[in-house]
């Protein structure tokens, strides 16, 4: 196995399927033949050896199919733009590629990608989680499969809400008046009622969503025309807003949180609730690196939160489909989430690892996650995703670090995506 990092556009000589021809389900066949197939995967960061770990796991398995791994870089832009790249093309570079979930959209409009029904039953593809696998499913075909989830939640100091005998909100105006009144009760002044990280990110267009969806407000149509409403976004800002001007709920540094940042005060029990990604739970339940790990739980967010996760996809300018279609599936089973549970504790696709005893034994809080998951949604699928998600960046920011009034954002992004998308 060849490791290339932040590899680009590259070449390679490919030899004709031969190694291991397979039924619909992929199965391998007893008659294949001793020829080597060689394909290029461009994957995730090599966490803790996690992706090369797999294809080892792959090419022992399957040990007619060679696969290259290329690592792509940190940034999930930078990935977007390679993968771009090379497809657009038309390079036969790419066999099989880690695809965020906001991506599928992008690929499949613009013809790049191949839909895997032939290579994947029904009965397989209903192991994972719905939530999960929906951005895969286009026009009732199959694109891909997610092998690791992820979704905006809400966490929260259950000692406090305990304390003062609250329920776990199940509104935005709960959450903020719970909040504001057990600050105002406790009388600490390093405590904020919210955190979350706003600097102007992907993260900041999630929680604009997860805000916007509870006011029966949609992005788009069923066509992918939008469907913002101009009162609704107001509403959205003007909540958003509070987080910041309001001492008691949120904080004015909020704006400029990274990760870390939010993370670091919502672990050293500074804040009542925090909206973060499931990534964030292991962190909080760590006691090296919290301060409240008997002390936090998580639930969904009132709306639901934006769906997360990365799954395979197979270019269609594969010259080694078949093959490709093979590890792309593999990539995604159950062993592989296993494995990458082991080594770098995912948050799996698969229903039945949320009580897999062996599963549970490392990552024992994934029960209370599966909620989260099944009601989050996915951020519109629309090929015009990122152009979209710059918009109501961008302006979002600008409204909550007082660079623009409400009014003239919410205009803003009304108006400019429906230019965008009509």
């Amino acid at each position: 196995m060849k490791k290339i990092f932040k590899g680009f556009l590259m070449t390679a000589a490919f030899m004709t399927l031969g190694a291991c021809s397979t039924n619909k389900t992929g199965e391998k066949n007893s008659n294949s033949s001793d020829e080597i197939v060689k394909i290029n995967y461009y994957g995730r960061p090599d966490k803790d050896n996690n992706e090369s770990k797999i294809v080892d796991a792959f090419e022992k398995e399957y040990s007619n199919i060679k696969v290259n791994y290329v690592e792509l870089p940190d940034s999930s832009n930078d990935r977007l733009k390679t993968i771009n790249t090379v497809l657009q093309s038309g390079d036969s570079s790419i066999d099989v590629f880690a695809a965020d979930v906001t991506w599928p959209s992008i690929f499949i409009s613009a013809d790049w990608v191949l839909p895997l029904d032939e290579y994947i039953a029904e009965e397989e593809s209903s192991l994972y989680l719905e939530s999960s696998l929906s951005p895969f499913q286009v026009n009732g075909n199959l694109y891909g499969l997610p092998f690791m989830a992820d979704t905006g939640a809400l966490y929260y100091r259950k000692d406090l809400l305990d304390k003062y005998n609250k329920k776990v909100p199940s509104s935005w105006d709960e959450l903020e008046k719970t909040a504001i009144e057990i600050v105002e009760k406790e009388g600490n002044p390093e405590l904020s009622g919210f955190v979350s990280y706003w600097m102007q990110n992907e993260s900041l267009t999630s929680a604009f969503l997860e805000m916007y969806w509870e006011t029966g407000g949609e992005v788009l149509t069923k066509d992918g025309k939008s469907s913002l409403e101009e009162q609704k976004v107001r509403e959205t800002l003007t909540r958003m807003k509070q987080y910041i001007t309001n001492n008691q709920l949120g904080t004015e540094a909020m704006q400029t949180f990274d990760t870390a940042a939010s993370r670091k005060i919502f672990s050293s029990g500074n804040a009542v609730f925090s909206r973060d990604w499931l990534s964030g739970y292991s962190i909080f339940l760590d006691e090296a690196q919290s301060e409240i790990s008997n002390n936090v739980s998580i639930t969904s967010l009132p709306a639901g939160g934006t769906l997360g996760g990365w799954g395979t996809m197979v270019s269609k300018y594969s010259k080694n489909t078949e093959a490709a279609a093979i590890f792309a599936k593999y990539r995604a089973n159950f062993d592989s989430q296993k494995l990458s549970n082991e080594v770098a504790t995912i948050v799996p696709t698969i229903t039945k690892m949320f009580k897999d005893k062996n599963v549970l034994a490392i990552t024992p809080y994934l029960p209370e996650v599966l909620e989260p998951l099944e009601t989050s949604k996915p951020r519109p699928l629309t090929p015009f995703y990122s152009e979209l998600s710059g918009i109501i960046q961008l302006e979002t920011h600008s409204v909550i670090s007082d660079m623009k009034s409400v009014n003239d954002g919410a205009k803003q992004i009304t108006e400019q995506v429906k230019a965008l998308l009509n």
